[in-house]
């Protein structure tokens, strides 16, 4: 596993990033193999289809989708609207897009203060 460096994120805007209905990821073939951990704040958070996400600024200032599983799948993992609120410190640990311009991973889990989401627990490596 390795950690988000500062140099990833220069001239990404974040905005762009957002996902939509049309623009989300299905499936895994659009993500590095190797999983990455990424500590930051949380901006916004997105309950809903296809895939809740959450907005999170890196500890260096970049803006990162972190997209969690289908609706069903998250709430199965006890994530909710109420989980993780702006302002709150998160560890995502997943696979970020192999576009490394693209500041977009998914999560296989989340922390959130000393709660844990195990999201895709089965392909959790740690």
């Amino acid at each position: 596993m390795h950690r988000i460096g500062a140099g990833l994120a220069a001239g990404v805007v974040a905005g762009a990033l957002w996902v939509s209905g049309a623009a989300a990821h299905h499936g895994w073939a659009w993500a590095e193999g190797e999983q990455t951990e990424l500590r930051g704040t949380v901006r916004e958070v997105y309950i809903g289809q296809p895939h809740p996400t959450l907005r999170v600024q890196s500890t260096e200032g970049s803006v990162w989708i972190v997209e969690l599983g289908n609706p069903r799948q998250t709430a199965n993992a006890g994530f909710t609207e109420t989980s993780a609120r702006p302002g709150e410190q998160v560890v995502a640990i997943g696979n970020r897009s192999r576009n490394q311009a693209e500041l977009r991973m998914k999560a296989v889990r989340l922390r959130v203060g000393e709660r844990s989401y195990d999201i895709y627990p089965e392909r959790i490596r740690q």
